[in-house]
């Protein structure tokens, strides 16, 4: 119990509390409300007032001016007539003077003498003041003035101004209130021929509003207070009555929280003898509820789990089994428990297996590997199985828990990973990778049993036109095909791979230990391949044939290098095609000699292009003795082996790729030669002809390279010309012209090269932005000997003639050729007689001589 001070200090603690207890100031906020209140309803009667009676007074005095000015009107008008009719470009100076000659002043003054009216103005309807009352507003303009609009519209405007000093028919008069009234004058038609403005003096009227409001403001202030008086005493008593209810209200509060106190101090001790009896048994419940938690845990994980699992006692009999299992095995839980785990054997497994797995179990109290059980439908699957022995306290086993993950759907992926790692998708056959393993394994187990093997490299001709014309699809069609008659041609333990695109490799082996022997009976097969594959395809509707070419290299018992047989097989594959397509070429050492020499050359034209081996010769082009330009020809410097021929290695350039960096190069190049050449007076006006290769000039990007070549070596590119070959146009033509019309925009011409030796069609030269034909040296080396060759040259230069084209000729070596030609019209021409190609030094020194 609390003792008695406690009690007292808290009741005095809750005394406080209550009188510190904020109460609502009623008077207070009652008199300012009011007193703000009455204030605000004085000023809205007073404005109101005053503003209703300043409207009564402005509809007064407007009609009273709208009378005047009818009467001012009738008696006077005429007299301003003149003054109207003639104010358009008549100076002030000038109405002013005419009004005082007409004595209009006095007219109005005794016309307004007895009224309120204080000035009178006269307006033009062009807005000029044409009289006024003041002559010094005489000639103001009033075009902008909203009331002189609207009374030149017909209607009467009325404003209220006060004016702190005014000039009336009286003299200057100060501080007066005048109410103005435009009015429009009209003839006899109804129409405003003018407009008359009266100002009437209304500061009597004015000054008695005032008054008047002041009156009634007195009058509401002295009801407002008789009724503030009324409502603030019964404020006062409502105040006092609610003070007297607070105070007592304080008093039964205080009687609360001492009663309160001492029930608080009851529950306290009460509360005490329960809260130890309380926690042994929350204690206690805690350990159950951990306890129910985790048997609920563990049957929510055994019934949700995704792998099926299966609770066995300690001889195997099955106690239980969870939704899963059921659902992998197909079996119901009423048809499983009661059985043993060998319901579901496949019978894969023999007697020894299930031996090591027991042994395993009872030494280390588990097992888990792959397994294969049967389905009740009979389906056998895999799936992973774990087995944990549960024991008891003294350590003997109680149970046993299995858990079975169906593992079908990954041995499916693994087979399909299988499939994608060593099985081409389109054709279904070998693809790389199988095929190298293979060949391993063929080549270890012929260096066992000393017989042959044999690669075949087959390659469809012409297979990029098929794709081309008829479309993917149908390529597609055809690859599938060749595969399906490829693998009738060969035995069953023979491979056949497809390497990609519409290249198949053939992997024959077991010959005989006879290398001639060997070799027949591989030429027999292949054979069989070309008789097979040459037959027509059907593909959908269309009826194609394709021809093949098959390189064939053999593989010894001795020889085991992988890398070197595909490369072999390739080289004798591309010998194939270099006899005619559609054959079959056997490999011999030859053809590795010319591969390694290509293959040498290509890597020393790399490190020619690295380490600037490369440079330009120039032969000169003349026009009538005279040099008007020359061609740049590319020149190989090699340390070692000197100067190598062009021949040597623009056609390996084009078939590495090579002619692309090299073609950039040579243009550059040029394209610097003639900036410089721009500064020379004596060549300045010569041209570079450079050579553009087919894969060069088809690059997405060709055109801007020219640009850019152009634009930062300052070239002029009228001086550089473009030759292309024929082959160029063996490409999409559109493309072609559409490339030369961009480059012929930037002033850079084109001359095509070797006319007459390739495609040569006369509807695709018409056709073509050309400036130049370019006759071959072939047709002039023997134009004075052979009739023909002398007809082709006439010919091309007729033709150039009538396409309004340039002509220029090759390989003159003899002054007769040189006079043939200009004879029959050539412009330009090139060759011995006139300059061999010349290193740069050399020819700036013979074209300025």
């Amino acid at each position: 119990m609390l003792n008695a001070q406690a009690v007292e200090y808290q009741v005095k603690q809750a005394s406080i509390d209550f009188q510190g207890v904020k109460h609502f100031p009623l008077r207070r906020y009652f008199s300012l409300t009011s007193l703000l209140c009455t204030a605000l309803i004085a000023v809205a009667l007073g404005w109101s007032y005053q503003s209703l009676s300043l409207r009564d007074l402005k509809i007064l005095a407007q009609d009273r001016n709208v009378a005047l000015t009818h009467a001012f009107a009738n008696a006077l008008w005429p007299n301003f007539t003149g003054l109207v009719n003639a104010s358009a470009g008549t100076t002030a100076d000038a109405l002013r003077l005419q009004a005082k000659d007409a004595r209009l002043y006095d007219l109005v003054e005794r016309q307004m003498k007895g009224t309120n009216v204080v000035k009178v103005k006269v307006y033009a309807l062009s807005g000029v003041t044409v009289f006024s009352s003041d002559p010094s507003q005489t000639g103001e303009d009033k075009i902008r003035n909203e009331g002189f609009l609207a009374a030149r519209d017909g209607r009467v405007e009325s404003i209220l101004t006060h004016r702190d000093s005014m000039d009336t028919f009286e003299g200057t008069v100060t501080d007066l209130d005048v109410i103005s009234t435009y009015l429009p004058v009209r003839d006899e038609e109804k129409l405003v021929v003018g407009v008359i403005e009266i100002y009437s003096d209304v500061t009597s009227f004015v000054k008695q509003l005032a008054d008047t409001r002041s009156i009634v403001l007195g009058l509401v202030f002295s009801l407002l207070a008789l009724l503030y008086g009324l409502l603030y005493g019964i404020v006062a008593r409502a105040q006092g009555i609610i003070d007297g209810q607070a105070s007592q209200l304080v008093h039964s509060l205080r009687d609360v929280e001492l009663a309160n106190l001492k029930l608080d101090d009851r529950v306290r001790e009460r509360t005490q003898s329960l809260d130890v009896s309380n926690r042994a048994l929350f204690a206690e419940i805690e350990v159950r509820r951990a306890a129910e938690s985790q048997l609920r845990l563990a049957a929510e994980v055994f019934h949700n789990a995704s792998e099926g699992m299966i609770i066995t006692d300690a001889n195997g009999v099955i106690l239980q089994v969870n939704p899963a299992l059921t659902r992998i095995t197909g079996y119901t839980e009423e048809e499983i428990v009661g059985q043993t785990p060998r319901l579901f054997s496949s019978g894969r497994h023999d007697v020894d297996f299930y031996r090591a797995m027991w042994e395993t179990i009872n030494s280390t109290a588990g097992w888990q590997g792959e397994i294969w059980d049967r389905r009740k439908s009979g389906e056998i699957f895999p799936k992973w199985l774990t087995i944990v022995a549960v024991k008891g306290e003294g350590g003997a086993v109680t149970h046993y828990i299995g858990t079975h993950f169906d593992i079908t759907l990954r041995k499916q992926a693994e087979e399909r990973l299988n499939k994608l790692a060593y099985y081409d998708q389109l054709t279904g056959l070998a693809n790389r990778t199988l095929l190298l393993d293979r060949l391993k394994q063929a080549v270890i187990a012929n260096s066992r049993n000393g017989s042959y093997g044999a690669l075949l490299m087959i390659d469809l001709d012409k297979f990029k036109s098929l794709n081309d014309t008829l479309g993917h699809h149908m390529g597609d069609l055809l690859l599938k095909q060749v595969a399906q008659r490829l693998t009738t041609c060969v035995r069953a333990g023979d491979t056949v791979a497809r390497l990609g695109g519409d290249e198949f490799l053939v992997m024959l082996e077991g010959f005989s230990m006879s290398e001639s022997d060997a070799v027949t009976q591989i030429k027999a097969i292949g054979e069989k391949i070309l008789d097979k594959l040459n037959q027509t395809y059907q593909l959908m509707d269309v009826a194609y044939r394709s021809t093949l070419s098959i390189g064939v290299t053999l593989f010894s018992p001795h020889q085991a290098e992988i890398d070197s047989l595909l490369k072999q097989a390739d080289l004798a594959m591309y010998k194939s095609k270099e006899a005619g397509r559609n054959a079959l070429r056997f490999f011999d050492p030859d053809m590795e000699m010319v591969f390694l020499k290509c293959a040498a050359l290509e890597k020393e034209l790399d490190e020619a292009i690295a380490q600037n081996q490369l440079l330009l010769h120039y032969q000169a082009q003349v026009m009538g003795r005279q040099i008007i330009g020359a061609e740049a020809l590319m020149r190989w410097q090699h340390p070692q082996r000197g100067m190598v021929s062009p021949n040597d290695f623009i056609p390996l350039a084009e078939k590495t790729g090579q002619i692309l960096p090299l073609g950039r190069w040579v243009l550059e190049t040029a394209c610097i030669q003639l900036a410089r050449w721009a500064n020379v007076p004596a060549m300045s006006h010569l041209t570079i002809a450079v050579n553009v290769s087919a894969h060069q000039f088809l690059e997405a990007d060709f055109v801007e390279q020219v640009r850019e070549v152009l634009r930062k070596s300052g070239a002029n590119p009228k001086r550089l010309k473009l030759e292309l070959t024929e082959s160029v146009l063996v490409a999409n033509v559109e493309m072609i012209i559409e490339k030369m019309l961009a480059i012929k925009a930037a002033c850079v011409s084109f001359s095509l090269d070797d006319f007459g030796t390739g495609y040569s069609s006369l509807s695709y030269l018409k056709r073509l932005p050309l400036d130049q034909l370019k006759i071959d040296q072939g047709f002039v080396r023997d134009i004075l000997i052979d009739p023909n060759d002398a007809a082709i040259v006439k010919t091309i230069i007729a033709l150039a003639r009538s396409l309004d084209l340039g002509v220029i000729a090759e390989g003159v070596e003899a002054e007769a050729q040189c006079d043939f030609l200009i004879d029959s019209g050539c412009d330009a021409m090139q060759g011995y007689f006139f300059s061999r190609p010349l290193p740069l030094e050399e020819f700036e020194a013979f074209a300025q001589v």
